[in-house]
């Protein structure tokens, strides 16, 4: 049985479809992301941004890291420890916020996209470098 829980690659694709199910349901795309990053200096604040960004930053130490000592396995604890600095991320900063009653989308936090988005790139990445095919929706 598949467990979707843990350090699990199925925990980890729930992750990423997650990520990017928060752009597709903002009706962001990613140029329109492209556009507002060259526009203006990205913000981030909170301290659940902050921690994201700071994991995102260690990718190229990490695989600095797997080249030194031949151990991939360093790369699945990468990315379970960006899948909970993304939880954390999701349950305490909003991307989109919607009125209650209509459901409709009444802000759009677009740095916060963009972080989502590059949290969903390095994930990609490291999905790609150990072999495993991503997947859109779960």
């Amino acid at each position: 049985m598949l467990d979707d829980k843990g350090k699990t690659a199925v925990y980890l694709l729930y992750a990423l479809t997650r990520i990017r199910s928060i752009a597709r349901n903002a009706g962001k795309t990613n140029k329109e992301l492209m556009e507002h990053a060259q526009q203006q200096p990205i913000v981030l604040e909170h301290e659940a941004e902050l921690r994201l960004a700071k994991m995102l930053l260690r990718f190229p130490e990490v695989i600095e890291e797997i080249m030194e000592t031949l151990q991939p396995h360093t790369l699945c604890n990468f990315l379970y420890d960006i899948s909970t600095a993304f939880t954390y991320f999701y349950d305490n900063c909003y991307c989109i916020q919607k009125d209650r009653e209509t459901g409709e989308i009444k802000v759009v936090h677009m740095d916060r996209l963009l972080l989502c988005e590059a949290t969903a790139q390095v994930m990609e990445k490291c999905f790609n470098l150990l072999g495993i095919k991503t997947v859109s929706r779960m």
